[in-house]
This record gives structure tokens, C-alpha cells and sequence, in this order.
């Protein structure tokens, strides 16, 4: 009965909100995944992740369409499983209250609702992320290996976590040291060698994106600036994320003892969990927690001095472990009074931060749909891009394209003269009226020499509006009526 109700909150609390607006990623998701089925490999390329929630969404969206809710529907439904499979994982050792804790942490997470609303595959991969380790715990147990039901469903599980997302290999190389700390060889080496078979099929693709990564960040040296978190702030800002989400505090001292109260919290309850008695031993059970949380951390907070590619949400697939381990944490607080109000304390912070969230639209995704809204408004104007790269979302809620987009640039390069490109010639069209969407303006064109182009061709900025991070501002050609 519990379970039912968890998971009836579950999803009502990720229904909420679900029409916001597409940001880019999710509007180049729903384009792409209208295409022809070889489309998905063409824009693939560029996309650096595997390929089966592209693969998921191309059939989707035949039946259901590609509106917003119907993109992310899918999101939905596999964050409110990840909730089920969490319960029957720690039901499964007979750990009831650490169970209900942890589904209900996960079922009210800021976090993870933020994320099983987006039409990408972060849901997806943290759901095959929990049943991978729920089907990997079981087969554990057995006293010898043998290829049997269970082993195909955990080989099934991991297949589809490591073809949603690439940083579902943190999570199999953390099985894997746990298979080689306990010394149970031959099933490395099976898991091993069956998962890379199964894989080959995909490097050659792999390969391609990686080299489109290191171009991007060789063309655009905003790029690593804009995708990866600074070295010192990525574990403690995760753990921050993890906990309210995706909103913030804008009174930045406020915001600094209230992230410093949560990592302090957060991290004794986590170490509390895992060592719960004065022996400080550790089950088998809980190792396998502590190593499905830490491995993945850890790694990639080392590996973003290298590949600069930190961001909390990619993590979103260890956030199962981070509940457990809080949920155990608090089962091993000795005083009942105690843990319901720890309890109360992280239902609290939950809620309040999801209501931030629903309540206010800064916190929303980028509003595209209110600006492609108005820019279809304007008569005698043509719209500014600082790159053909972002021009996606317009793509999708103008899909007559009435709206004239001009473009500073066509690829991934920044903008660095502007002798090749269409507003040069903008004056001669007689254009009243331009309107400059600035969006990545700091990656494409750090000098600003669009403005000196406008500024050059008589243009004059009249008005700056926002539509929820997305800066438009109005130019007009000052001698319009003259012309």
C-alpha cells in the first residue's frame, strides 16, 4: 500500500509544469527524433551520447507526437519506476524502513523531478542505472555463477544503462571493482568480455563524437567553460544539487552557510550510513552502495582536469546511492525523535525547494516558446542569431518558419569577422527592425562584433527584453523613414 502511494506522488509531482518550454537540447530531440531513422546518426555526431534514447524517441513520437508533455512523458514514467525499482532493491534485503525512506527522498528529489521532466536520457539511464545494481546484488548472492535468468536480465539492464548514457560505465566499473575486491574472477572477466562485444558495434560512432568534442573545444574556447564545473566546486556543489535542485539562492551569503549546513549534514549522514557500528565494518550490501556512489564521483570530478565535462546533473544515475546512504544514515541514528526530525528536515527542504521551483520561472527552462511567440508578432524585422547552431527551438514552435532568421555565424566556430555572413548586407534590405537574440553570445561571439556590424549599418538598440535567460534586444535603423 505504501509503495502505491509513493509512487502516486511520484508521478503527480512530475506532472507539474510538464508544458514549460523546450530548451535547446530538447527541441533539437524533438526535431531529430521526427526524421528518417538514419537522421538520428547524422545529428548524433554531434551529440555526445549513445544512441538509445534517440532510438526510444523516434518511435515515440510516431505515436504520440513530439508537443512537450508527449516528449517528456517518457522522463516521467522512468523516474516514477526508478522509485519502484529503489523500493524493491532495499525491500529485496529486508531493509523496509531504509526502503520507504529512501523512495520517498527520491519520489519528493527537486533533483531528480527537474530531470525526469526533460526530454533527454538522464531519467533513462538512472533508472537502468538502479535496476542494473538491483539485478547485480541478486545475482551476487548466488553461491555459484551460472548463466541463468537472472544473470541475462542484469546483462540486459546494463546493455541498455551503458547505451543511455556514457556515464553508465561509472556505475559498471564500480561492479566490476566490487567483483575484484571480493575476488569472484570469473564473473568479471564474463561481464567483461560480454559487455564489449556488445558494445563494439558503437566505437566507430564514439570515435566520431569524440573527435567532434575535441574540435568544439579547439574552435570555441568558451566551451569548457560552459559545460564543466570548476575543479574545487564540482563535489560539494553536487552534493548542494543533489539536495535542492536545480533553483538557487540569490543573497550569496545566505546561499554559502546554507550549502555549508547541507555538505556538513549531508556528508555525516552518508558516513554514518555506511559505517553504522563502532566496529566500523562494512556489509557486503552497503559496500556495493558506497562504491556505486563514490566510484562514479570520483572519477569524473578527477577526470574533468583532463576532459573538461563536470556537471552534477550527469551524475544524475548515483543520486539512488546518495538517498540509501542518507536513508541509512538516519535508520542509525539512535534516537527516534532524531530521525523524524531529520526525516521531517529533508521532507521540508524537498518540498520547499519544489515549490520554488513550480513557483517561479526563473528557475524554469529557457522560455523559447514565449519568444518565439512574440518575435512572430513582429512585422517589417528579421531576427539575429549569433550562430545557425541555436536556432533549433525557433525551428520547432515556428515550424512554418515565418519567422526570417540571419545568422552570424553557420558552424561551430566563433565569430571572428563577419566579411562572409548575412548581416553584412542587412542595411540593404531595408530591414526596419532587428531583433537580436543573444543567446550563447559569450561562446560564439566573445568580442561582440555583431554589434559593431549593427552599429556600423545604422542600427540602434531601442529596447532589451527577457524572456527567462534568453536576452532580445530590439535594434532599429535609425533613418528608416528617409530611405
Amino acid at each position: 500500500m505504501i509503495i502505491f502511494l509513493l509512487l502516486a506522488v511520484s508521478l503527480f509531482l512530475r506532472l507539474i509544469n510538464l508544458n514549460q518550454s523546450l530548451w535547446l537540447d530538447e527541441a533539437v530531440q524533438a526535431i531529430t527524433a521526427r526524421q528518417n531513422f538514419s537522421y538520428i546518426f547524422q545529428e548524433i555526431a554531434g551529440d555526445f551520447h549513445p544512441p538509445l534514447y534517440h532510438f526510444l524517441m523516434h518511435f515515440w513520437v510516431r505515436f504520440f507526437g513530439n508537443s512537450e508533455i508527449a516528449m517528456r512523458l517518457p522522463s516521467v514514467l522512468f523516474g516514477v519506476a526508478t522509485v519502484l525499482v529503489l523500493y524493491k532493491y532495499l525491500s529485496y534485503v529486508r531493509l523496509k524502513t531504509v526502503a520507504i525512506l529512501t523512495a520517498l527522498f527520491l519520489a519528493t528529489s527537486p533533483f531528480h523531478i527537474y530531470y525526469s521532466q526533460e526530454a533527454r536520457m538522464y531519467s533513462m539511464a538512472c533508472f537502468f542505472a538502479a535496476l542494473s545494481m538491483y539485478f547485480f546484488m541478486k545475482i551476487k548472492e548466488l553461491t555459484k555463477l551460472r548463466i541463468n535468468g537472472l544473470f541475462i536480465l542484469f546483462f540486459i539492464s546494463t546493455i541498455l544503462m551503458i547505451y543511455s548514457d556514457y556515464y553508465g560505465f561509472l556505475v559498471l566499473l564500480a561492479q566490476m571493482i566490487y567483483l575484484a575486491i571480493k575476488r569472484n574472477y570469473k564473473f568479471l572477466l564474463i561481464c567483461l568480455f560480454a559487455f564489449l562485444l556488445v558494445y563494439l558495434p558503437w566505437v566507430p560512432m564514439l570515435i566520431i563524437q569524440l573527435k567532434t568534442g575535441m574540435l568544439a573545444s579547439q574552435t570555441l574556447p568558451g566551451w569548457a567553460r560552459l559545460v564543466n564545473v570548476t575543479f574545487w566546486k564540482a563535489v560539494p556543489l553536487t552534493l548542494i544539487k543533489f539536495t535542492i535542485g536545480r533553483i538557487t539562492i540569490f543573497n550569496r551569503g545566505i546561499y554559502f552557510f546554507i550549502s555549508l549546513a547541507i555538505i556538513v549534514m549531508n556528508g555525516f549522514l552518508i558516513v554514518k550510513g555506511f559505517l553504522k557500528r563502532k566496529t566500523f565494518q562494512i556489509s557486503n550490501f552497503k559496500f556495493q552502495i558506497v562504491l556505486w556512489f563514490v566510484v562514479p564521483l570520483l572519477i569524473s570530478w578527477l577526470a574533468s582536469l583532463f576532459i573538461p565535462n563536470f556537471q552534477p546533473f550527469r551524475l544524475l544515475l548515483i543520486l539512488p546511492a546518495f538517498y540509501l546512504l542518507l536513508a541509512e544514515g538516519i535508520s542509525a541514528t539512535s534516537s527516534k525523535k532524531l530521525q523524524f526530525f531529520v526525516v521531517g528536515l529533508f521532507l521540508t527542504i524537498n518540498l520547499g525547494c519544489l515549490s520554488a521551483y513550480y513557483s517561479n520561472p526563473y528557475f524554469h527552462r529557457e522560455d523559447w516558446k514565449g519568444t518565439v511567440n512574440f518575435l512572430l508578432k513582429q512585422t517589417n524585422s528579421k531576427v539575429l542569431l549569433p550562430s545557425m547552431t541555436s536556432n533549433w527551438p525557433i525551428r520547432y514552435y515556428d515550424p512554418d518558419l515565418k519567422i526570417k532568421i540571419i545568422y552570424g555565424g553557420k558552424g561551430i566556430n566563433p565569430i571572428n569577422e563577419l566579411t562572409n555572413y548575412e548581416i553584412n548586407g542587412l542595411m540593404d534590405y531595408e530591414i526596419k527592425n532587428v531583433f537580436y537574440v543573444r543567446y550563447l553570445v559569450s561562446l560564439f561571439d566573445p568580442q561582440e562584433l555583431i554589434l559593431e556590424m549593427l552599429e556600423k549599418q545604422g542600427y540602434t538598440k531601442i529596447k532589451e527584453i527577457s524572456f527567462n535567460q534568453i536576452a532580445v534586444w530590439e535594434y532599429e535603423l535609425t533613418d528608416y523613414e528617409f530611405r
